[in-house]
């Protein structure tokens, strides 16, 4: 679970099946609050010092301990540590591995073609 101050580097793992997913939490330096029209003069100058930023959700994926995919699924533009907590970025990466499962089963199978030829 994602704590209620985040860092770059920050993630989380789930597993299903033989299928492990890691959500990492990686620095968005592309996105700025200038970009939308719903936020305030103190929200931005709270960006400008680093009191919360923008970041992206990145899952990684491994099948019985092989490594697929350093990145599966992603989700970028994400608000981190701008409100009270930041449990919606739990439910953000429930969402990105739910996504990136049926992509992890495709992949495996074409692992799989490839080492039998």
């Amino acid at each position: 679970m994602f704590s209620s101050y985040v860092c770059p580097g920050d993630s989380v793992i789930f597993e299903h099946g033989k299928f492990t997913f890691n959500v990492s939490l990686e620095y968005d330096d592309f996105s700025t609050p200038y970009e939308w029209e719903c936020y305030s003069d103190l929200d931005i100058r709270r960006w400008k010092d680093d009191d919360w930023y923008y970041g992206g959700l990145v899952v990684s994926v491994s099948y019985n301990g092989v490594h697929l995919s350093d990145n599966i699924a992603s989700l970028w533009g994400v608000e981190c540590n701008f409100g009270e907590d930041n449990s919606y970025l739990m439910m953000q990466a429930e969402e990105l591995v739910k996504e990136a499962g049926e992509e992890a089963k495709n992949l495996l199978e074409v692992v799989r073609r490839q080492l039998a030829a």
